[in-house]
């Protein structure tokens, strides 16, 4: 847990900062997961699953997105792997049969 250690001294000290992710939640998920991981003997992964309103200008948009990049940088490749994805990206991986369900979640956060 190295890296997630070191963003969270990092987060700590004020050297590192974000305006838009909420690095110091995901980096207690990742604890979580690995206490949870290691005592069932499992491989623990962190999804970032978030949501992109309409609403939100472009400029925001693409700094949380450059912000998740920072984030998966400074952890990758640590005992909790770390992935993100937004509900648009995830929704397109449905199967055709699940085809409603994408489309009522999609609707939901259409202008």
């Amino acid at each position: 847990m190295a890296q997630y250690c070191a963003v969270r001294d990092r987060l700590r000290s004020g050297s590192m900062r974000f305006a838009h992710l909420d690095a110091t939640q995901l980096v207690k998920h990742a604890y979580g997961l690995v206490t949870d991981a290691r005592r069932k003997g499992k491989r623990p992964s962190l999804v970032y699953l978030f949501a992109e309103p309409p609403r939100v200008s472009a400029s925001d948009v693409a700094r949380h997105r450059d912000e998740i990049a920072t984030f998966a940088e400074a952890v990758a490749g640590d005992e909790v792997s770390f992935h993100a994805t937004s509900y648009w990206e995830w929704l397109a991986t449905f199967p055709a049969e699940a085809g409603d369900h994408a489309a009522a979640v999609l609707s939901h956060f259409a202008p």
